[in-house]
């Protein structure tokens, strides 16, 4: 069964009376739209961003950040437009949305939401590198991937703020035991942060495939040896987890030759993307 239509009992209960589900700004619906519509030009679409300051300011953080390497300061959205492309510009905006909804939760007994931030936009970097490179999954697009690892762990946000102390006490028993939190999840509260996350990502009308990106991103192993799309996600997300260990034979060993095979890839991608990650590691945040 599938929770992303919310019809789990205990899942209903939290998001009834003690969270909600964010939506995605305003701004950044209208943005997306205009970027699809061909007859809209980058100054143009600079210009809306620049109307909501607070996610314009942002937005130059991110752009002007060592990961884009522009040479010399962005000063105006307008102008972080027409240099990045639309492309980056979309990326750019919905990263400083989700974190300007976030970014006032504090590290609450273990939870820190720099630390899961970080995390995340490595994940988005990294399954952006490997859609680009697969040979078999074109759908979503490699934009659509970025929003993917970005939200893949937001229900740990959504269960931090709805879940409070209850929620501390999990995580702090699965740092303990060095047990997947997941499953930890699962067995205080009957649905965990994957569930959480893939009704954000439905609220947000991502595509379906990423909706089941992100709740199946740590299993059944079922799930992810059928899906390529879920497979990227999932194996995107290990791979950062073992460069975040501080070992690249760890992540190497993610992708094996039947993943490779899986996804559409070469061993020659595989050092594509490490050299990315390498690239972005201190320079994407």
């Amino acid at each position: 069964m599938t929770l992303s239509s919310m019809s789990h009992p205990a899942l209903q209960k939290l998001l009834r009376n003690r969270t909600s589900i964010p939506t995605i700004p305003e701004t950044v619906r209208k943005i997306n739209a205009l970027i699809e519509d061909p007859d809209v030009g980058t100054a143009e679409i600079g210009a809306v961003v620049a109307e909501d300051a607070p996610l314009a300011a942002k937005v130059l953080r991110i752009a002007n950040s060592a990961y884009y390497g522009l040479q010399g300061d962005c000063v105006s959205t307008e102008q972080a437009s027409t240099v990045l492309g639309l492309r980056v510009l979309r990326s750019i905006v919905t990263q400083a949305a989700v974190f300007d909804r976030f970014e006032d939760i504090s590290s609450v007994n273990g939870f820190s939401f720099e630390e899961m931030w970080q995390h995340s936009l490595r994940v988005a970097h990294t399954t952006q590198a490997i859609a680009r490179r697969s040979r078999v999954v074109s759908q979503p697009t490699p934009d659509e991937f970025y929003v993917c690892g970005l939200v893949h762990d937001i229900g740990k946000v959504i269960m931090i703020d709805g879940l409070g102390a209850d929620y501390a006490r999990c995580l702090n028993r699965a740092r303990r035991y060095a047990y997947p939190l997941h499953l930890v999840e699962r067995e205080e509260f009957e649905f965990s942060h994957t569930d959480v996350g893939s009704i954000v990502a439905a609220r947000w009308d991502l595509p379906e495939k990423v909706c089941h990106a992100i709740q199946y991103h740590h299993g059944p192993r079922e799930k992810v040896e059928q899906d390529p799309v879920i497979s990227l996600i999932a194996h995107a997300n290990l791979w950062v987890h073992g460069m975040e260990q501080d070992s690249e034979d760890a992540a190497r060993a993610v992708f094996d030759e039947q993943v490779r095979e899986q996804l559409g890839l070469t061993e020659e991608h595989i050092d594509e993307i490490l050299e990315h990650t390498l690239a972005i590691w201190t320079g994407a945040g």
